[in-house]
């Protein structure tokens, strides 16, 4: 049944994603002041600079994955960026032992952020980066 779907499993990830980073990007200018606190919280005086930047990363990357665009290009700039937003909001050490870590990391978001969100999603983009997509809205030059 799968047999001929493979080229299809980095569309529909591409599509996801793209969506969901396009909301994740409109979100933030929505509630502006909570989320330039939040920014002011992780990096101080260079929250608003930083959330500008997310803004933008996630608002033109989102949309190059949707619409494939430079999928590789999109997917690798916004897996760094769940790779920032990893190591800004996880609390290491937040539990006792090393088992207890990884599963903060890949199970559960208790540790601080949205760990493993942010770990699966950087799972996902850096299959997306290694791998592209074929299936385009628009061909890059």
């Amino acid at each position: 049944m799968f047999k001929n779907c493979e080229e299809y499993g980095p569309f529909v990830l591409r599509l996801f994603f793209g969506i969901a980073f396009i909301v994740a990007g409109l979100d933030k200018i929505f509630s502006y002041s909570m989320a330039k606190g939040m920014f002011e919280m992780l990096f101080g005086g260079a929250g608003g600079v930083m959330l500008i930047l997310a803004i933008l990363i996630e608002l033109i990357a989102g949309t190059s994955l949707l619409i494939g665009f430079h999928t590789r290009y999109a997917a690798a700039l916004l897996a760094l960026f769940i790779l920032v937003a990893f190591i800004q909001t996880f609390k290491l050490g937040a539990v006792p032992h090393f088992i207890g870590t990884l599963r903060e990391i890949m199970v559960m978001n208790t540790g601080g952020g949205n760990t493993a969100v942010n770990f699966a999603y950087f799972a996902t983009l850096l299959s997306l980066a290694l791998t592209g997509s074929k299936f385009k809205a628009v061909k890059p030059d």
